[in-house]
């Protein structure tokens, strides 16, 4: 890990904690990119060059997983994802799609305009953060779909994935998830998930306009899409109703071989290093965790500050990106993140509060 490591580090990575709001590009992946406009400079020869990458992608992602490469595909983004599903699912009268009151806009939207049948239920999370412990208690006999983020980009808490998939199962109710600030940083487990969907440009590394979007078979065949095209004519259940983003999957496919050379695990071991570094010396600072030690997935969520928006403004000027989000300080290191980073990003901090 090193070697890669000190090379991603330093220069224009060095003091960034935003990677929840974009991930850093490798070179290598800018590299694909460009090798991926080559291959279609060639027009229909190219197709020699971009199978066998495209091939590799849904390998590679189907192996960091835990899934069949047949799971994987590709789409524009998690909102066109969710909204794909939202408006496949064969929808009965009184159905609920449960989510949580204070969702990230794409996971909580894509459900408001599916007709006067569905109900979208909203609930709090509970005392000290406690998003899963909402979710099982709201769990019902009308539940269809619960809609999750595995990581809260608001306030860093995690959901246990395989104890609400298996209420959804319970329930017969789908479990539908947006991984954009999960998969990448922390450990993901899809047995219980029907419909997982993770965008490439926070910690996946590969920039905008490209998803992974994982679905299970079953899942997917109690679908009947209606967003269709030449992709998915009736009576395929595939979402994907157009050509592939090759550069985006180019880019994701980069993206994972140089996650993979360090080491999906021991990038998940460091990012969970970090942040819980981070959690408790800024504790000691006065200035609150939102997520629990035990919850706390790669962002750390602070609250305490007077004025959120100035103190980003002014670690900014000390060379530190962070960001405020939900009237909070939100912190995101990675795998470029360096101890020497952290040092700097408390000292800041001591002095902003």
């Amino acid at each position: 890990m090193g070697d890669l490591i000190r090379r991603l580090s330093g220069g224009p990575s060095a003091g960034y904690f935003d990677t929840a709001s974009i991930g850093l590009v490798p070179r290598e992946v800018r590299q694909a990119v460009a090798d991926c406009y080559d291959a279609m400079g060639l027009g229909t020869r190219g197709a020699l060059r971009w199978r066998p990458v495209t091939e590799r992608a849904r390998e590679t992602f189907a192996a960091e997983f835990g899934v069949t490469a047949d799971d994987i595909g590709f789409m524009a983004s998690t909102g066109e994802a969710l909204n794909a599903f939202a408006h496949a699912v064969p929808w009965r009268p009184g159905d609920e799609v449960l989510v949580l009151s204070d969702e990230f806009p794409t996971v909580r939207l894509p459900w408001l305009e599916l007709g006067d049948e569905v109900t979208l239920a909203e609930v709090p999370p509970l005392a000290g953060d406690d998003r899963l412990g909402a979710l099982l208690a709201a769990i019902g006999p009308r539940t269809r779909v619960v809609a999750v983020s595995q990581v809260s980009s608001f306030t860093g808490t995690t959901i246990d994935l395989d104890v609400l998939g298996a209420a959804c199962a319970r329930a017969g109710a789908m479990l539908v998830c947006d991984g954009a600030q999960a998969a990448g940083a922390v450990p993901v487990e899809l047995s219980g998930v029907d419909f997982y969907v993770a965008t490439g440009y926070k910690w996946l590394l590969a920039g905008f306009g490209v998803a992974v979007v994982i679905a299970k078979r079953e899942s997917l065949d109690r679908l009947k899409p209606s967003l269709l095209g030449h992709g998915n004519p009736p009576p395929s259940a595939k979402l994907s109703y157009g050509h592939l983003n090759l550069p985006g999957v180019y880019a994701l496919e980069a993206a994972s071989a140089v996650r993979r050379a360090i080491g999906f695990p021991e990038i998940q071991v460091r990012v969970a290093e970090l942040a819980q570094r981070i959690r408790a010396e800024t504790a000691e600072l006065g200035l609150l965790p939102v997520a629990s030690a035990a919850r706390t997935g790669g962002i750390v969520s602070l609250a305490g500050l007077p004025d959120v928006p100035a103190a980003v403004d002014r670690l900014a000027g000390s060379g530190i990106a962070v960001a405020s989000r939900g009237g909070r300080l939100r912190i995101s290191p990675y795998l470029h993140t360096t101890d020497a980073d952290v040092d700097h990003l408390l000292a800041e901090l001591s002095a902003v509060r």
